[in-house]
């Protein structure tokens, strides 16, 4: 299939959101990144097709576990397709991240695999 699915990456720095848009552009996919989880639930009321969604945990406007509650609600076909991206900060969320079995990817992570896991939900 020709068409282009998109990848949403909700990241509230700048820096990190374009060095992740580049490499996945970069590899084929298209990518909506947003700053934030208002932005995201914005983005996702937009977009008929993502295909997965990579989530920081600590945004601007909330958390990406709230963030993936509600996707589990509203989109619960991309909820299977969720990463979440976190920071040594992030020591007191292991537990509820271990509860919801979603992919995590630890900062800083290697571009390698975060395609790689992009790749595994294209599969999908």
């Amino acid at each position: 299939s020709g068409s282009r699915v998109a990848i949403l990456h909700v990241e509230d720095e700048a820096v990190i959101r374009e060095v992740v848009r580049r490499a996945l552009e970069a590899s084929g996919f298209a990518v909506v990144s947003v700053d934030g989880v208002h932005a995201a639930k914005l983005a996702l009321g937009d977009h008929g097709v993502l295909t997965g969604a990579l989530l920081d945990i600590r945004l601007r406007d909330g958390n990406g576990l709230d963030l993936y509650d509600w996707i589990a609600v509203h989109r619960p076909a991309l909820a299977r397709r969720v990463a979440f991206v976190t920071g040594s900060a992030d020591v007191d969320l292991v537990g509820p991240l271990a509860a919801i079995n979603c992919r995590i990817l630890r900062k800083p992570f290697e571009i390698t695999e975060l395609v790689q896991l992009v790749t595994e939900w294209e599969r999908r």
